[in-house]
């Protein structure tokens, strides 16, 4: 195994540093010469299978030679710029430029270089890490003017949507890397704080909130739901809502209406009950669509919100009960029929990865089924987090009824994995029942084949605290939200988490 897993990490290697990263590299620091001027018009020795109308390259003067004192080695030429051009025509062996900026005289001789600002990357994380050392100021995501675009069969480039490049990966080196199984892998997480919050955090997701496309962040705590503008390094906040009266538990974001947006599902416990809501975005402002909702609500698939859009009873006395499948029309949710789950099913914790169902029992096992086969289910205690309701226990006594976080689907290396959350108790909350964690700790699950289920945790996926939520956004993100609790209520906190998932 560890012959094969260094073998393989060898040839990912030079896989890609000998060809598709060559090739990016190559293609982002591509150059010419000015081969006529007129007036504003600039010819360079490009043509178009070298570039592209639209393309905008700076333009150097170059000056006397820049040679090492000590081993007269020609290290380069001095460089003044003197302007901006812009292809407007590429013919076979040249092309044709409009001059959009000058701050010296463009004449023949001079050399261009192709001017590349707004770089987009969408694809693993290992991809990302291995792009940006190669080109600085690469962000994931779209919408840029270049795209890098990772593919099974290699690397492609599109420059204003239209694809212009694509450098493929040798068929030896894919063969040798489909062989490998993510198993074979060891992964390191390095996690870098985003924003530290006043108050402990209960639950939050990502998604369309706004119908523009891009993803934000709902936050619940205790009694508000407040949603985000999502940044590079920050988050903005750009809404707030009070909440009835009650517990909030969780919640999860996802399309489950007829708009061209997500809505934001906040479920609850009043009084011994369930009693959830849920609201949507209209502007800038959080309105409810529906309330005093007598289940637990969840959804599966967010790419399927429609058709796993669920509910499950809860109270006091049954705890988890009957699953149903829910169905938003407007201002109506409707029953629609009973959805079968497996025993021992909590919607709090439940997602597909793939076609199985995971969620985390009330025991703290996590469990995955096929179906109505069970095919994985883990030895330790998994869960938990400070989403919890007191529970009356007798007449006098009660308990802290814990609900789960929901794990989340994403990639990594090209592989299809899933998430999920273990936070460790602390003594206190073992023997004198007040909730309190000593570490959360982020673990893979990932199918090795069909009904082969592997579990194992992230090296350097442990955070101080419980982990509230853990989101995978659009534009390929791991999100973490952590809470932690003090003495008092004041000290209790909450942090935002982007982490980053490397190879060992």
């Amino acid at each position: 195994m560890q012959k094969l897993f260094i073998a393989f990490l060898v040839i990912v290697s030079f896989a890609f540093a000998q060809n598709p990263a060559e090739g990016i590299k190559s293609f982002f620091s591509k150059e010419g010469y000015v081969i006529k001027v007129e007036k504003n018009r600039v010819f360079i020795d490009l043509g178009r299978s070298q570039t592209r109308e639209g393309e905008v390259f700076s333009v150097f003067e170059e000056g006397k030679q820049i040679i090492h004192p000590i081993t007269g080695k020609v290290l380069g030429k001095e460089q003044r710029k003197v302007g901006e051009i812009k292809v407007e025509k590429a013919e076979d062996n040249f092309s044709q430029a409009k001059v959009i900026s000058q701050e010296g005289n463009i004449k023949v001789g001079d050399k261009v270089v192709l001017l590349a600002k707004d770089i987009c990357y969408e694809g693993s994380e290992e991809g990302f890490f291995k792009v940006s050392s190669l080109i600085d100021g690469v962000k994931k995501g779209s919408g840029c003017t270049y795209t890098i675009k990772e593919f099974k069969d290699g690397y492609g480039i599109e420059f204003l949507g239209a694809p212009v490049a694509f450098y493929a990966i040798p068929q030896a080196v894919k063969q040798q890397i489909e062989k490998a199984s993510l198993q074979d892998l060891k992964f390191l997480a390095r996690s870098r704080l985003i924003k530290a919050l006043s108050s402990i955090p209960i639950s939050a997701d990502v998604g369309d909130l706004m119908g523009n496309g891009k993803d934000y962040l709902a936050i619940l705590y205790s009694g508000r739901l407040e949603v985000y503008e999502l940044l590079k390094n920050d988050i903005i906040k750009r809404s707030t809502y009070s909440l009835p009266a009650g517990t909030a538990v969780n919640l999860i974001v996802a399309k489950i209406g007829k708009e061209d947006k997500d809505y934001i599902i906040v479920n609850m416990i009043s009084g011994d009950r369930a009693s959830s809501l849920i609201l949507k975005m209209v502007g800038d402002s959080i309105v409810p669509v529906k309330t005093d909702i007598p289940y637990i609500m969840g959804v599966l698939d967010k790419n399927k919100p429609r058709e796993t859009f669920v509910g499950q009873s809860f109270d006091f006395d049954n705890k988890f009960g009957k699953v149903v499948k829910l169905f938003l029309e407007e201002d109506s949710l409707k029953e629609v029929g009973v959805y079968p789950v497996p025993r021992g099913f909590r919607v709090d914790s439940a997602f597909y990865y793939k076609n199985y169902l995971v969620f985390t029992d009330t025991s703290g096992r996590v469990r995955v089924f096929d179906g109505s086969n069970e095919v994985f289910s883990s030895d330790e205690g998994f869960g938990g987090s400070y989403s919890y309701v007191e529970v009356a226990v007798g007449s006098a006594g009660k308990i802290n009824y814990v609900f789960n976080p929901k794990g989340t689907v994403g990639d990594i290396l090209g592989f299809k994995v899933a998430y999920v959350i273990k936070n460790s108790a602390g003594i206190v909350q073992r023997f004198l029942d007040i909730v309190k964690y000593s570490r959360g700790d982020i673990f893979l699950l990932n199918e090795d084949r069909k009904d082969v289920i592997n579990l194992k945790q992230l090296a350097g996926g442990n955070l101080e605290e419980a982990i509230q939520a853990i989101m995978f956004t659009k534009d390929g993100r791991l999100l973490v939200l952590t809470g932690r609790t003090g003495t008092i209520p004041i000290q209790n906190k909450g942090e935002l988490y982007e982490i980053d998932i490397r190879v060992l």
